[in-house]
């Protein structure tokens, strides 16, 4: 593992994949957080070690045994020989990829329309972009709202976003701990899309962690999506993978 990949779990297990409480399991650590227990992020089981021969369902019986609904492989590799396993047991395959800020920004974009605002002017758009998914119910996205306060007292947390007549309309969350930042969260309502308007608030947040003094800036982007060829024209270059499979019937 390179030492920017080992940086970015770091932070992620300090931030915005904390718990408040952890437990030992046969493969790795359960995390919780009851306070948000619909939150994935923040209730899931870590995979430390697959020995040979381990078999999807002694790693999904684990994870029930200690009600986590997700799980979470750091390594990529490991995961793939269980990955058709879980699939027939109905479990949901998410691939993400870490990208780092070290190349050469190659979009123009508004940057200077982002302005810094409170989570409670984010949770409109937020909203408004992830209500129609079949998960969103309404406690779900009370709680995804609730994470942020929760994050917000962990690290430092700024909450960036494009205001147009009056209605937040792009935004990003941005998590700073000197010398290390991610940006998070990034959404631009679909009618307002096409106007560099996510452009504009990752730049603007990597420029305010830099100047907070963190030297490693990097976001999480779905490996099977399109933002993260964008991310790359804003100088954001992958520096690893990691997979999470989440259960079924949650």
């Amino acid at each position: 593992m390179s030492d920017d990949l080992g940086r970015a779990y770091a932070f992620l297990a300090r931030a915005d994949m904390a718990g408040e409480r952890t437990e030992r399991t046969r493969f790795g650590t359960a995390v919780y957080d009851d306070r948000v227990p619909k939150r994935y992020d923040s209730n899931y089981l870590i995979v430390e070690t697959v020995p040979p021969g381990t078999t999807a369902e002694e790693l999904a019986a684990d994870a029930r045994a200690h009600g986590r609904p997700m799980i979470f492989f750091r390594n990529e590799k490991a995961a793939e020989p269980l990955l058709d396993g879980f699939e027939a047991l109905g479990w949901r395959l998410d691939r993400h990829v870490f990208m780092a800020q070290r190349g050469t920004v190659t979009r123009e974009a508004p940057v200077d329309l982002v302005r810094e605002l409170d989570a409670d002017a984010l949770r409109p758009a937020r909203r408004r972009l992830i209500e129609d998914f079949p998960w969103a119910r309404p406690d779900v996205l009370e709680q995804l709202h609730e994470a942020k306060h929760l994050i917000a007292a962990r690290v430092d947390t700024r909450f960036l976003g494009i205001v147009v007549d009056g209605e937040v309309v792009a935004y990003a969350d941005l998590y700073v701990e000197p010398p290390n930042a991610q940006i998070e969260d990034v959404g631009t309502l679909e009618e307002h899309r096409g106007r560099g308007y996510a452009s504009a608030v990752v730049l603007h947040a990597a420029e305010e962690a830099r100047r907070a003094g963190a030297d490693f800036v990097f976001l999480v982007a779905d490996a099977q999506d399109w933002p993260q060829h964008l991310y790359l024209r804003l100088g954001f270059e992958p520096i690893g993978r990691y997979v999470k499979l989440i259960g079924p019937g949650v």
